[in-house]
Protein backbone atom coordinates (compact mmCIF):
# COMPACT_ATOMS: atom_id res chain seq x y z
CA UNK A 1 0.00 0.00 0.00
CA UNK A 2 1.27 3.45 -0.85
CA UNK A 3 0.29 6.26 1.48
CA UNK A 4 0.83 9.80 0.30
CA UNK A 5 -0.11 13.17 1.72
CA UNK A 6 1.19 16.66 2.23
CA UNK A 7 0.71 16.22 6.01
CA UNK A 8 3.46 14.05 7.57
CA UNK A 9 1.65 13.81 10.90
CA UNK A 10 -1.48 12.38 9.26
CA UNK A 11 0.61 9.81 7.39
CA UNK A 12 2.30 8.75 10.64
CA UNK A 13 -1.07 8.56 12.39
CA UNK A 14 -2.53 6.38 9.63
CA UNK A 15 0.51 4.11 9.64
CA UNK A 16 0.22 3.68 13.41
CA UNK A 17 -3.47 2.78 13.07
CA UNK A 18 -2.70 0.24 10.34
CA UNK A 19 0.14 -1.24 12.42
CA UNK A 20 -2.36 -2.08 15.17
CA UNK A 21 -4.37 -4.33 12.82
CA UNK A 22 -1.77 -5.47 10.30
CA UNK A 23 1.89 -6.40 10.14
CA UNK A 24 3.37 -3.50 8.15
CA UNK A 25 6.80 -2.23 7.17
CA UNK A 26 7.60 1.43 6.69
CA UNK A 27 9.81 1.48 3.62
CA UNK A 28 10.32 5.23 3.44
CA UNK A 29 10.06 7.42 0.39
CA UNK A 30 8.74 5.78 -2.78
CA UNK A 31 11.17 5.50 -5.73
CA UNK A 32 9.96 2.47 -7.74
CA UNK A 33 6.62 0.70 -7.87
CA UNK A 34 5.55 -1.93 -10.43
CA UNK A 35 7.82 -0.54 -13.14
CA UNK A 36 6.96 3.08 -12.36
CA UNK A 37 9.74 5.44 -11.35
CA UNK A 38 8.79 8.12 -8.83
CA UNK A 39 10.96 11.22 -8.46
CA UNK A 40 10.25 13.90 -5.88
CA UNK A 41 11.12 17.33 -7.27
CA UNK A 42 10.80 20.78 -5.76
CA UNK A 43 7.98 21.48 -8.25
CA UNK A 44 6.09 18.21 -7.66
CA UNK A 45 6.19 14.47 -8.24
CA UNK A 46 7.42 13.11 -11.58
CA UNK A 47 6.30 9.64 -12.71
CA UNK A 48 8.00 7.83 -15.57
CA UNK A 49 8.65 4.38 -16.97
CA UNK A 50 12.04 5.09 -18.49
CA UNK A 51 13.76 1.89 -17.33
CA UNK A 52 10.83 -0.25 -18.48
CA UNK A 53 10.76 1.53 -21.85
CA UNK A 54 14.52 1.07 -22.34
CA UNK A 55 14.23 -2.66 -21.65
CA UNK A 56 11.30 -2.91 -24.05
CA UNK A 57 13.19 -1.09 -26.82
CA UNK A 58 16.21 -3.39 -26.35
CA UNK A 59 14.03 -6.51 -26.19
CA UNK A 60 12.45 -5.77 -29.57
CA UNK A 61 15.70 -4.53 -31.13
CA UNK A 62 14.77 -0.98 -32.06
CA UNK A 63 17.33 0.75 -29.82
CA UNK A 64 19.58 1.45 -32.85
CA UNK A 65 16.72 2.59 -35.10
CA UNK A 66 16.15 6.05 -36.48
CA UNK A 67 14.32 8.50 -34.24
CA UNK A 68 10.59 9.20 -34.76
CA UNK A 69 8.76 12.38 -33.86
CA UNK A 70 5.27 10.83 -33.90
CA UNK A 71 3.98 7.41 -32.79
CA UNK A 72 2.12 6.81 -36.08
CA UNK A 73 1.93 8.42 -39.47
CA UNK A 74 -0.76 11.08 -39.76
CA UNK A 75 -4.05 9.63 -41.08
CA UNK A 76 -2.61 6.09 -40.99
CA UNK A 77 -5.28 3.56 -41.93
CA UNK A 78 -4.85 0.03 -40.63
CA UNK A 79 -7.22 -2.53 -42.04
CA UNK A 80 -8.10 -5.96 -40.73
CA UNK A 81 -7.49 -7.82 -44.03
CA UNK A 82 -4.55 -5.80 -45.40
CA UNK A 83 -1.12 -7.45 -45.68
CA UNK A 84 0.04 -10.96 -44.99
CA UNK A 85 -0.77 -12.75 -41.75
CA UNK A 86 2.10 -13.12 -39.30
CA UNK A 87 3.36 -16.70 -39.09
CA UNK A 88 3.69 -16.37 -35.31
CA UNK A 89 1.40 -13.72 -33.77
CA UNK A 90 2.87 -14.11 -30.26
CA UNK A 91 5.68 -11.50 -30.60
CA UNK A 92 3.11 -8.96 -31.87
CA UNK A 93 0.81 -9.66 -28.93
CA UNK A 94 3.71 -9.38 -26.50
CA UNK A 95 4.80 -6.06 -28.01
CA UNK A 96 1.30 -4.57 -27.97
CA UNK A 97 0.69 -5.79 -24.41
CA UNK A 98 3.95 -4.18 -23.31
CA UNK A 99 3.00 -0.94 -25.06
CA UNK A 100 -0.38 -1.02 -23.31
CA UNK A 101 1.44 -1.08 -19.97
CA UNK A 102 3.44 1.98 -21.06
CA UNK A 103 0.23 3.96 -21.59
CA UNK A 104 -0.12 4.25 -17.79
CA UNK A 105 2.35 7.13 -17.87
CA UNK A 106 2.40 7.87 -21.60
CA UNK A 107 -0.92 9.36 -22.78
CA UNK A 108 0.91 10.49 -25.94
CA UNK A 109 0.90 6.89 -27.23
CA UNK A 110 -2.54 5.86 -25.95
CA UNK A 111 -4.42 6.41 -29.22
CA UNK A 112 -1.78 4.67 -31.35
CA UNK A 113 -1.50 1.69 -29.01
CA UNK A 114 -5.29 1.43 -28.89
CA UNK A 115 -5.32 1.34 -32.67
CA UNK A 116 -2.79 -1.49 -33.02
CA UNK A 117 -4.39 -3.42 -30.16
CA UNK A 118 -7.51 -3.92 -32.30
CA UNK A 119 -5.65 -6.51 -34.36
CA UNK A 120 -4.52 -8.90 -31.62
CA UNK A 121 -6.61 -11.81 -32.91
CA UNK A 122 -5.03 -12.04 -36.33
CA UNK A 123 -2.19 -9.54 -36.73
CA UNK A 124 -0.69 -8.82 -40.11
CA UNK A 125 2.59 -7.35 -41.28
CA UNK A 126 1.36 -3.70 -41.49
CA UNK A 127 0.06 -3.98 -37.91
CA UNK A 128 3.49 -5.15 -36.70
CA UNK A 129 5.19 -2.34 -38.61
CA UNK A 130 2.86 0.21 -36.96
CA UNK A 131 3.55 -1.25 -33.50
CA UNK A 132 7.30 -1.08 -34.12
CA UNK A 133 6.94 2.55 -35.23
CA UNK A 134 5.29 3.32 -31.88
CA UNK A 135 8.24 1.63 -30.17
CA UNK A 136 10.69 3.72 -32.21
CA UNK A 137 8.83 6.83 -31.03
CA UNK A 138 9.08 5.57 -27.44
CA UNK A 139 12.83 5.15 -27.97
CA UNK A 140 12.97 8.78 -29.11
CA UNK A 141 11.09 9.99 -26.03
CA UNK A 142 12.36 7.75 -23.22
CA UNK A 143 12.47 10.54 -20.65
CA UNK A 144 8.81 11.52 -20.97
CA UNK A 145 6.47 11.11 -18.03
CA UNK A 146 3.85 12.87 -15.93
CA UNK A 147 4.52 15.74 -13.53
CA UNK A 148 2.04 16.27 -10.71
CA UNK A 149 2.72 19.83 -9.58
CA UNK A 150 2.65 20.79 -5.93
CA UNK A 151 0.28 23.39 -4.53
CA UNK A 152 -2.03 23.68 -7.51
CA UNK A 153 -5.53 24.84 -6.62
CA UNK A 154 -8.25 22.21 -6.94
CA UNK A 155 -10.89 23.01 -9.53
Amino acid sequence: MIITSNDEMEVDKLQDELAIRFDIKKLGELHHFLGLEVTNLASGIFLSQESYAKKLVERFGVNQSKRCSTPLEVNKKLRREEGSLLANPQPYRTLVGSLLYLTIIRPDISFSVGLVSRFMKSPRKPHLEAAKKILKYVNSTLDMGLLFKKKLPLL
